[in-house]
């Protein structure tokens, strides 16, 4: 065995038997990523679509049905399998018996369980929900003794009452009392290791829909991320929540309790007979208040949500129109319009807010009526002597483990609204096709520099009447220097973001190599060649992963490139060097972009250290000082890779092959820069 993941990967995927596409797609991924830890393994598993747990080893495995399995330790990484009466080893091209491997406590087993999907399961959550069925009996088992215990306390306090004061046998008190409190410490310790199982089960639950949801969202489209508010992909994630306010704190226990309600009110008609009634009629109310109660706040919830939804967008609007509300002198107006939404969503808020607050009196009410029909009626069962005063004393005892389960699921009914609102609302968002989904197709890609082709390609940003491109058609040959040119919002940015395949036109093909860009993997596709924004954004990195930007370089290499961009100063006075984290050494929040001088000190660091067949460039030289080094770097890269890069420098401009000139989204020119047209294209571009 050795601890080579690439070539173990390849043998898990030839132990599944997947099929051709999926075998050269997964060759040509680790061709461009590095495959050197488990992290990178599950990015492809998950890539691929392929379903896999992870476990401790133990002799338990041969239980799950699993296709394959990677077996890694400290030193050393295999496909094997786990049968009920044998362990098996992937060798040669086959699975063959072996002896089993030794216990290590830091040892994992990684099984598979399905073959690549084929389409998004249409309830995700429902599925990850029932991963967890299997502890169901435990927790059911576990609530079963807790409320067994918690029903011995009541009869141990009628005993104390009727035999120990009733019968002056006092001499039986302390054993009592050690039972009593042993039983209690029972209950107690089952209740806290519950509480444990439920919140570990619902922090696991909304882990995963969050890290599920975050990837389809850095997965989906650019267009459709721009198109949504930072709210509203806040509230994709946030959604995961409410799945943990279902089984943490005392809902989580009333679920579970709630089964063995049976046990109290059985108990109690023991005791009182007849009384027993009074807890059926009480679950009855609670029922009914629930049901009427649930129905009149989905209601007031809708007009609630309506009627804040229409403050926040005056609220938008306000933000986006103010100049000229203004200047139009229509402030008043729309001042109006605001005090009646403000006025009817206060009052919506209110309704909604006193709805709840009537009902969750009433079930207080409902348990404290309850209680005290028990020991009206219990009364008059001891003066018939029909009861003790101890058995109306544990009566009561029984009672509120019978209303108090019931008073807080009734209370929390419109929780399971939410949840299943929410599950209705992740699945819709997981189901949303991304880039690369179910797609496994993709054209080798070579380190040679490529032919880009364009035929009539078309872009319409989301709620734009105008396309931010139109019938773009050109054609850019390998090694030649391309720059794009043109007044502002001339559709620059949107042409290099369609050629780095951050989005995808609504019409027409863009070729790489002769191969349609739909062709290639997405993902693949922007690690092979290299993209830079006009304005990088901070991250939470530190210099050497920014800079170094996910691949194999030295600090030597990256602390002179660095300095030849004029950052030595700047770079000498981090105290941790290349380790220092962004966000802490230049701007306090990560709202923010890398500002001024050390965004361009990075950003061109990054440029000029890497070697990409294909550059694509938003306005790479943003002052004159840095002028001079991107026409040195130009012609050291000229003919050896092919660069598109925006720009409205006329100096700039004489350094390209090729000028492409955009006005309102539309091409103008393309060609190349004739030497007698050098200031008349230079200022078409300037305004």
């Amino acid at each position: 065995m050795d601890k080579n993941y690439q070539s173990q990967v390849i043998n898990l995927l030839m132990a599944m038997d997947v099929n051709t596409n999926v075998h050269a797609f997964s060759q040509e991924w680790i061709a461009s990523n590095r495959l050197e830890s488990m992290d990178d393994v599950f990015t492809l598993l998950d890539r691929l679509g392929i379903a896999y747990t992870v476990h401790p080893y133990t002799k338990k495995l041969a239980s799950k049905s699993h296709l394959a399995a990677l077996y890694i330790t400290d030193d050393d990484i295999e496909v094997c399998r786990f049968l009920l009466n044998d362990f098996q080893t992937y060798q040669q091209g086959e699975f063959e018996s072996d002896s089993l491997p030794r216990y290590a406590i830091s040892s994992l087993v990684v099984l598979i369980h399905e073959q690549p999907r084929e389409k998004n399961s249409t309830d995700w959550v429902g599925e990850r929900i029932d991963k967890f069925k299997s502890l169901l009996p435990m927790l059911l088992c576990i609530s079963f003794f807790a409320n067994v215990f918690a029903l011995a306390i009541p009869f141990i306090t009628m005993s104390i009452y009727d035999h120990v004061i009733g019968g002056d046998a006092g001499h039986e008190l302390v054993g009592i009392a050690i039972g009593a409190a042993l039983l209690f410490m029972m209950m107690l310790l089952l209740k806290v290791i519950r509480s444990q199982l439920l919140t570990t089960i619902s922090n696991r639950i909304s882990r995963e829909i969050s890290e599920r949801v975050l990837y389809r969202i850095f997965s989906s489209s650019l267009l459709v991320n721009r198109s949504l508010s930072s709210s509203a992909l806040m509230s994709r994630l946030t959604t995961a929540e409410s799945f943990k306010g279902l089984l943490q704190g005392p809902l989580g226990g009333s679920l579970f309790d709630l089964p063995f309600v049976l046990l109290f009110i059985i108990a109690i008609g023991f005791l009182g007979g007849w009384l027993v009634l009074v807890p059926i009629f009480s679950l009855i109310c609670y029922y009914g208040l629930a049901h009427h109660s649930q129905k009149k706040l989905m209601r007031t919830s809708h007009q609630t949500t309506i009627s804040g939804t229409n403050r926040y967008s005056l609220l938008f609007e306000l933000n986006s129109k103010l100049a000229f509300l203004r200047s139009a002198n229509m402030s008043e107006f729309w001042i109006k319009r605001f005090e009646k939404a403000n006025v009817l969503a206060a009052k919506n808020s209110f309704f909604h807010s006193s709805h709840q607050a009537k009902y969750t009196s009433i079930y207080y009410a409902l348990g404290l009526l309850s209680t005290l029909a028990v020991i009206a009626l219990g009364i008059d069962l001891i003066f018939n002597q029909a009861m003790t005063a101890g058995g109306l004393i544990a009566t009561m005892m029984l009672i509120s483990r019978v209303t108090g389960p019931a008073q807080m699921l009734a209370n929390s009914g419109s929780r399971f609204t939410q949840i299943k609102q929410a599950r209705l609302q992740i699945n819709q968002s997981i189901s949303q096709k991304i880039e690369g989904d179910f797609s496994f197709q993709h054209h080798s890609l070579s380190s040679e520099k490529p032919s880009i082709e364009l035929e009539q390609i078309t872009l319409r940003f989301p709620q734009q009447m105008k396309p931010a491109l139109s019938g773009i058609s050109l054609k850019i040959e390998p090694g030649q220097v391309v720059v794009i040119t043109g007044p502002m919002a001339s559709g620059k940015t949107a042409l290099l973001e369609l050629l780095a395949g951050l989005n995808q036109p609504q019409s027409g093909v863009i070729k790489v190599n002769g191969h349609n860009l739909s062709q290639y993997d997405p993902q693949i596709y922007r690690q092979w060649l290299g993209y830079y924004s006009a304005k990088p954004e901070l991250l939470l990195l530190t210099i050497r992963e920014f800079v170094s930007d996910n691949r194999n370089l030295t600090d030597d290499l990256i602390i002179d490139a660095i300095e030849q961009v004029g950052g030595k100063a700047w770079f000498d006075t981090l105290s941790c060097g290349l380790d220092t984290q962004l966000n802490e050494s230049i701007v306090a929040s990560i709202s923010h972009a890398l500002s001024g001088y050390e965004a361009k000190v990075l950003s061109q660091a990054k440029l000029y250290l890497h070697e990409y067949p294909f550059y694509l460039l938003d306005n790479p030289v943003m002052d004159t000082a840095s002028r001079d080094l991107f026409q040195l770097w130009i012609s050291q890269r000229k003919g050896r890779s092919t660069i598109v890069f925006s720009s409205h420098d006329p100096e700039l401009i004489k350094l390209a092959d090729q000028v492409i000139i955009l006005d309102s989204g539309s091409l103008v020119y393309a060609g190349p820069l004739p030497d007698n047209s050098n200031t008349e294209i230079a200022t078409e571009a300037s305004l």
